[in-house]
């Protein structure tokens, strides 16, 4: 292991070293994890018989692995493997030349040549169960000390591991095989028996805008008790809001409570990556008329969005790789159908992704001061992290506020109804974590309690057959992620098999269905 760390991983530790400030200690404390937990490794994986085999196609493997990222300083991952394997011959030619060849030969072929002479001593598993402690004690005194400064580290420089021999291309073979068998699967239709019924009181069509936050957490808005007025320009809008303040969220991480809040299941029956291969609310709706369009400002839709209209306006030239959420509010006019037709328009904002959050909303929208102008989260004080993340939730709340304008102007045709609500929270440094995706069972409740938050006019309200005192007052009632997809169904007029109306909560309070 040892050797791998030196022969092979160069490059991954002169990033380390760059990227945590040129720290020397910071370096060598990520040295001495890597080389307990791949020790780690070695021991489960290698035994007598099979300590030979594994290090010749390991080193071999690593060589060549590590020939590219000196190089090219290629970050390793799954479409980098995918490119690899749809490359053709000619192609490939190119690449292994007499210098990669070198590779090979003097980082693995001669360092095997000198294993295969060495000869193998078995370690009897009470021995070996007795260093594989040792080494995870040794893992857990260099990281439970530091894990202020870890963890903002590891969240913030996620590429850094595209880098870390054999690590990257294991990832990335793990990661394809996935895909591969998410491909493979049965594709799953739902709602196969589903139909639609108009039953509003009026001739308009259905507009359903459902916003879906990104890392916004409940504690920090001010319309469930906050102290900060975090949602001061949804002030206006507030007698026409709904505000469920005990809301939960699906799960930590947005490649899980994305999917899941479409999702038929609830967060205890949903399958991670089942988006690829089973059917959703959306399709549900665009089964039964519903022109479905999904916005995207954040990294991708996570397979919900596969089979609907998609629209990307961020990152249509080289120089535009994040967007503010402002970049939504003119692609409501330019989502809707020629002529009027139901309609459901999804945006997914990036909203108070971190740990950036200063890069989350304009200057001129940053009304708590001073701020943490860093990704090093652990580096400010925790007055300058809450400001700087109340400042994106302020932000966020005018977008919604900005949306209701807008969507107001199409009241002529439709019956509108806002849907927002986040896919999950934060931690913003209570008791010393930071950002999200914990795992669900010990996640704080800064990462699982979210905002959910529906609006609609009053002329809405009364079509649909909606009583404003009724939802109010279910406002304080425990609800979740579940909730959504027979939200949906149901607020769009559509029965299925999959409808489950006790968890349509609005369904209780409308007389019109």
């Amino acid at each position: 292991m040892l050797y791998d760390l030196l022969a092979f991983n160069y490059v991954f530790f002169t990033e380390i070293y760059q990227t945590c400030n040129h720290s020397w200690l910071f370096t060598f404390g990520t040295f001495l994890c890597l080389w307990a937990l791949g020790s780690v490794a070695c021991l489960l994986l290698f035994w007598r018989l099979s300590v030979k085999p594994l290090s010749y196609l390991f080193l071999l493997i690593n060589a060549g692995v590590f020939y590219f990222v000196h190089t090219y300083h290629a970050s390793i991952d799954s479409e980098m493997l995918e490119n690899v394997l749809q490359t053709n011959c000619a192609e490939t030619l190119e690449l292994l030349n007499m210098r990669w060849a070198a590779y090979i030969l003097l980082l693995g072929v001669v360092p095997a040549l000198l294993i295969s002479r060495l000869q193998i001593v078995s370690i009897n598993w009470r021995r070996r169960l007795s260093i594989i402690g040792s080494l995870l004690c040794i893992v857990l005194v260099l990281i439970v000390p530091n894990r202020r400064e870890i963890i903002p580290f590891v969240r913030t420089h996620k590429p850094v591991k595209y880098l870390l021999v054999p690590v990257n291309y294991i990832g990335a073979i793990i990661s394809l095989s996935k895909h591969y068998y998410r491909q493979s699967r049965e594709f799953v239709p739902i709602g196969t028996q589903s139909g639609y019924t108009q039953y509003w009181h009026n001739g308009k069509k259905n507009l359903i805008i459902f916003v879906v936050g990104e890392t916004a957490r409940a504690q920090n808005f001010s319309f469930g008790g906050y102290p900060r007025n975090t949602n001061a320009p949804l002030q206006p809008y507030i007698d026409n809001l709904l505000y469920y303040k005990n809301t939960t969220s699906c799960g930590t991480s947005t490649a899980v409570s994305v999917p899941c809040m479409f999702s038929k299941d609830g967060r205890t029956d949903y399958e991670s990556g089942s988006a690829a291969y089973v059917e959703n609310a959306l399709d549900v709706l665009q089964k039964n008329g519903y022109y479905v369009t999904w916005i995207e400002n954040n990294s991708d839709c996570k397979d919900v969005c596969n089979r609907v209209h998609l629209r990307k306006p961020c990152g249509k030239t080289p120089q535009e790789k994040e967007c503010l959420d402002a970049v939504l509010l003119n692609e409501l006019g330019l989502s809707l159908p020629p002529t009027p037709k139901n309609t459901l328009v999804v945006m997914h904002t990036i909203g108070s992704h971190g740990p950036k959050y200063y890069k989350r909303y304009p200057a001129d929208m940053a009304p708590y001061q001073p701020v943490c102008a860093t990704e090093r989260l652990n580096e400010c004080t925790a007055e300058e992290v809450i400001n700087v993340y109340d400042n994106t939730i302020y932000y966020t709340s005018y977008i919604l506020a900005q949306l209701i304008e807008k969507a107001q102007k199409y009241s002529e045709d439709y019956n509108v109804t806002l849907i927002y609500v986040s896919d999950h929270g934060e931690s913003l440094g209570e008791n010393g974590l930071y950002l999200h995706s914990a795992p669900y069972v010990i996640a704080p409740k800064q990462q699982t309690q979210v905002p959910f938050i529906i609006w609609a006019s009053d002329e809405t309200l009364a079509a649909l057959g909606l009583d404003k005192a009724c939802l109010r007052a279910g406002t304080n009632n425990a609800v979740s992620h579940d909730n959504i997809f027979h939200i949906l169904l149901g607020l769009a007029g559509i029965s299925a098999q999959e409808y489950n109306a006790s968890l349509d909560f609005l369904a209780a309070c409308t007389t019109a269905r």
